[in-house]
């Protein structure tokens, strides 16, 4: 399997797939309905812009950046 960055795809040998928009909703248990996120965003509160976007507020927030494991951690604990 390799990644085919021109076409945005998996390439197996049978054949190329994608990641979907519901594949990242169950991976992530994210929303999908409601407003994209798209461009960039100033806050001086990125807790409460998690808690809008998200419906949580990861435990641990670089500036802007958050963990992508967090979802998961947090649905485990």
């Amino acid at each position: 399997m390799w990644w085919r960055p021109e076409t945005h795809t998996f390439h197996f040998p049978c054949g190329e797939c994608t990641i979907t928009l519901e594949d990242m909703q169950l991976q992530l248990r994210l929303p999908v309905d409601g407003y994209a996120v798209t461009g960039s965003a100033q806050s001086t509160d990125w807790r409460a812009v998690c808690y809008k976007l998200l419906g949580a507020i990861p435990d641990y927030i670089n500036r802007s950046r958050i963990e992508i494991g967090w979802r998961k951690k947090k649905s485990l604990g």
